[in-house]
């Protein structure tokens, strides 16, 4: 505080050498001279005093035989003096600050949190009908409102939290989380051959084993039974559980055609826009397209964006279009999907072997897969009682 008010008034830096530095000091105490910072190696003295008072230094000086040198006058007086054809630049850091000052009141940049299952444009559409888009005043947006409505529009949201930091708004939320349907554990059952193969493991947790290692099942066949006898030779009925590995053959059927009619996805044109707080100004015309996607980059300051920079327009049209293939590009297509498929549908398996045929045909290519496996072929069979 000292030091500010110092600043205020102005003060100055000297030097005094040449006579007696004590006497010097001695007789500014004397003369009610205040001095601050002093440094006196004997021969030269280095202090700060008021301006108003280094002009009461000209007789201590005098009387101890030292000669004075101002070093460099401070404070605001002396900087507005030196610096008065700077007045343009302190002008413009001032409109700066203040600018920035307005600016800060308002939203720049919008950041939607956990998008998984939700429409982000719509989402986005959302919030800006309900007062939260780029350029809007922070002050007029009631977050708790605008939290409470979001409920309302999006019941599959468990809840929704919107933050504010500085220029920019975050949106969290968080989707209910489907619940796993109970599994039905009175009704009892029986576990069949959901296809034919050869066994190679049983694991037969409830109930009763029908079948062994090495036996051969077809579709349907009993494989652990829910009907548990007792020693007195009554039965009672269970759920009956397990894995049952078995060794089975598969064939899949893909068929490619020739001649495929076709949408082509193709870009139209681009077109560029300055983006300067929420305003768009067209580098170029406007065409017509099919639909259109949208990509900004922005100056950013740190991880915050700031509301300038570059945005660009994609226009993209489908055109219609037949597709023909050579019988080798049908055969890759097809083995492509093939691929794929066994990829999806034999995914937790163990598979032994695999292996692909082609059959020519007029303007298709069908391809087989021949897909042995070991794998759980246990399914679920309710067992009809009589009531």
């Amino acid at each position: 505080m000292i030091y500010i008010l110092r600043l205020l008034k102005g003060f100055v830096e000297f030097s005094a050498e040449g006579g007696f530095p004590e006497r010097f000091i001695n007789l500014c105490k004397i003369r009610g001279i205040s001095l601050w910072g002093v440094k006196n190696d004997g021969v030269k003295v280095i202090a700060f005093t008021t301006e108003q008072e280094f002009q009461e230094l000209k007789t201590p000086a005098e009387n101890s035989g030292m000669m004075l040198k101002v070093i460099k006058k401070h404070g605001l007086k002396n900087f507005s003096k030196r610096h008065k054809w700077r007045c343009g630049v302190v002008f413009g850091v001032v409109m700066a600050f203040l600018f920035w000052i307005f600016m800060s009141g308002y939203v720049w940049e919008i950041e939607i949190l956990e998008t998984q299952g939700v429409n982000v444009e719509a989402f986005t559409e959302s919030l800006a009908d309900l007062g939260v888009k780029i350029g809007a005043r922070k002050s007029e947006i009631d977050i708790i409102q605008v939290q409470n409505k979001l409920m309302n529009e999006y019941s599959e949201l468990l809840w929704v939290s919107l933050n504010i930091f500085g220029g920019k708004v975050q949106v969290e939320m968080s989707e209910f989380v489907e619940q796993k349907e109970i599994t039905d554990t009175k009704t009892p059952i029986n576990l069949v051959a959901s296809k034919k193969g050869e066994i190679v493991l049983v694991k037969g947790y409830n109930g009763v084993n029908a079948v062994k290692e090495g036996d051969n099942v077809t579709e349907g066949s009993l494989l652990i039974s829910g009907v548990v006898k007792n020693f007195d030779g009554s039965e009672y009925f269970t759920r009956a559980k397990g894995e049952i590995f078995a060794k089975t053959k598969n064939n899949e059927k893909l068929v490619c055609k020739l001649k495929n009619k076709s949408e082509i996805t193709c870009e139209a044109e681009s077109r560029y826009y300055l983006y300067a707080f929420a305003l768009k100004i067209p580098l170029g015309l406007k065409t017509d397209g099919g639909f259109l996607t949208e990509s900004r980059k922005l100056l950013k300051s740190g991880k915050t964006a700031l509301p300038f920079g570059i945005i660009r327009e994609d226009d993209f049209k489908s055109i219609g279009k037949e597709l023909e293939y050579s019988t080798e590009e049908a055969k890759l297509s097809a083995l492509s999907e093939a691929v794929k498929i066994k990829r999806e549908k034999y995914n937790h398996t163990e598979l032994e072997k695999v292996e692909y045929s082609f059959v020519e045909a007029e303007n298709k290519v069908e391809i087989n897969s021949k897909i042995n496996c070991v794998e759980d072929i246990a399914k679920e069979t309710p067992i009809l009682t009589e009531n």
